[in-house]
């Protein structure tokens, strides 16, 4: 074969190679893992992001933006576990969002770190690099909704308080949260307890800065605020002994018979993927409700396309 056919078969070959998201819309399914780099006031960090497409995502129209959930795993936990055991690509199916699990470490979504900070999951505060830096980019990287009605956060244990977190300290980028076994109030936490130790490790001990503690308090007062209008679904197994189930009790007071907010506690389950698994459906139920799903898989089978 001559040197300029060689040539032009090496530029044909460039022209048809597609752009980076088309390989990933390709195919339904988990992608290749998201690297994504940002900065938090200066400071640089970097994560990997796992993405579940549903079913109907590659052969959707151009346009189509997907609703979008951010799951946030528990405490020394990856994306793949999450993956793996939480069955949350037939529920994307089920439901046509896309999924995206970013790996978060040791996190306990703090939105800042201390001189007295002896453990991070990475250089920056999780819960701003997560909603700062990984939404974002998954916004920017695939076919999804960058408007608030069509985003949610999810996540189990750390990742469940993270969830609520989230959505209540930017509340103009979440319509639903959802948690299971969560850890709502830090100010109930035994000082004894592996929770209060691992937060410990962040914030100080709470004797001593107790405003740092509040700052990041789901139910204090000032958090609250950021949830007026944000649908929260929250559960955890009754015979839970890591995260015990008066954290479930104490969000349950704190927003009030108002709330637009479905509690669960389940007997029988502690804090195990079995419970987690077991809690998957009706979370992402409550996730399809407020995020108007159901209308519009309505409108898909009459032969519509939802937003």
């Amino acid at each position: 074969m001559s040197a300029g056919l060689l040539g032009a078969l090496a530029a044909a070959l460039l022209v048809a190679s597609p752009p980076p998201e088309a390989v990933d819309a390709a195919v339904d399914g988990w992608t290749a893992p998201l690297e994504v780099s940002g900065e938090v006031d200066g400071v640089a960090a970097s994560t990997r992001v796992l993405v579940y497409l549903p079913h109907g995502y590659a052969a959707s129209a151009p346009e189509r933006r997907w609703p979008l959930v951010l799951a946030l795993h528990g405490w020394k936990h990856t994306p793949e576990q999450y993956r793996d055991e939480g069955g949350l690509a037939a529920l994307a199916d089920r439901h046509g969002v896309v999924v995206a699990l970013p790996a978060m470490g040791t996190t306990v979504y703090e939105t800042r770190y201390y001189p007295e900070s002896r453990r991070k999951w990475g250089a920056v505060p999780g819960a701003r690099f997560v909603a700062e830096e990984v939404l974002p980019a998954v916004q920017a990287r695939f076919r999804v909704a960058e408007d608030r009605a069509h985003t949610a956060v999810i996540g189990y244990s750390t990742g469940g308080r993270g969830a609520v977190l989230l959505a209540e300290a930017y509340p103009d980028r979440f319509a639903f949260a959802g948690s299971l076994s969560g850890t709502f109030d830090l100010m109930r936490l035994a000082p004894k307890s592996g929770e209060y130790k691992i937060h410990a490790v962040v914030y100080g001990p709470r004797a001593k800065h107790r405003d740092r503690w509040e700052r990041d308090n789901v139910v204090s007062p000032a958090r609250l605020a950021g949830l007026r209008d944000t649908a929260v679904y929250a559960a955890h197994g009754a015979d839970d002994t890591v995260v015990l189930p008066d954290q479930l009790d104490a969000l349950r007071d704190a927003l009030g018979a108002d709330a637009r907010a479905t509690f669960a506690l389940v007997p029988g389950h502690g804090h195990t993927w079995a419970f987690w698994r077991g809690q998957a459906a009706p979370l992402f139920a409550a996730l399809a409700d407020a995020l108007g799903l159901a209308s519009a898989a309505d409108e898909t089978r009459k032969g519509g396309r939802p937003p």
